[in-house]
């Protein structure tokens, strides 16, 4: 059937394989939500407010990560339930934290780059804003691989292990 969906190689009958183009695309088009949520944020800290790059960068990216891993989550993988502490959200943080600190250290890195340059304050800040939104471009495809195996080896909140084994059973 062209609708159905496949059981994981896991075995698991309760989940399905995502045509990957699909996922793909969902999963950009949360990204770009969550890009724009960031680089909103770190703009208006770090031009409006003159934010410390660092500073700037962590609450942008903060800003981005919460509604990109719900977007992720229920969107793009199509997880539902109350995800699990150990299995998803940790992993995610570890995922966000790793990326965060390159952005702060990037942003950082430009920043006083052009403290001593001859630049204006306008330019400064799309040249330092336009490195915190590379970093998040760059790492696209890097999270894209790690959420994969993530939400892909996490067992869904609403799948309990009996339904599993009864199911697993019926088919043997």
């Amino acid at each position: 059937m062209a609708g159905h969906r496949q059981p994981r190689a896991d075995g698991d009958p309760h989940h399905s394989r995502l045509p990957l183009r699909g996922k793909i695309m969902r999963y950009a088009a949360g990204s770009v939500i969550a890009a724009v949520c960031s680089e909103a944020m770190f703009l208006l800290l770090y031009g409006a407010f003159h934010a410390a790059p660092a500073i700037a960068s962590s609450i942008g990216w903060l800003a981005g990560a919460i509604p990109n891993y719900w977007l992720n989550r229920s969107w793009a993988w199509q997880r539902r339930g109350r995800p699990s502490l150990t299995r998803e959200i940790l992993p995610y943080v570890a995922i966000i934290l790793a990326t965060l600190v390159v952005a702060a250290v990037s942003t950082s890195l430009v920043h006083d780059a052009l403290a001593g340059a001859d630049v204006s304050s306008g330019v400064r800040l799309v040249l330092v804003g336009g490195t915190f939104l590379a970093v998040y471009g760059v790492i696209f495809l890097l999270r894209f691989f790690l959420l994969d195996q993530l939400f892909r080896r996490a067992p869904s909140g609403s799948t309990s292990p009996n339904a599993t084994a009864t199911s697993t059973r019926e088919t043997v």
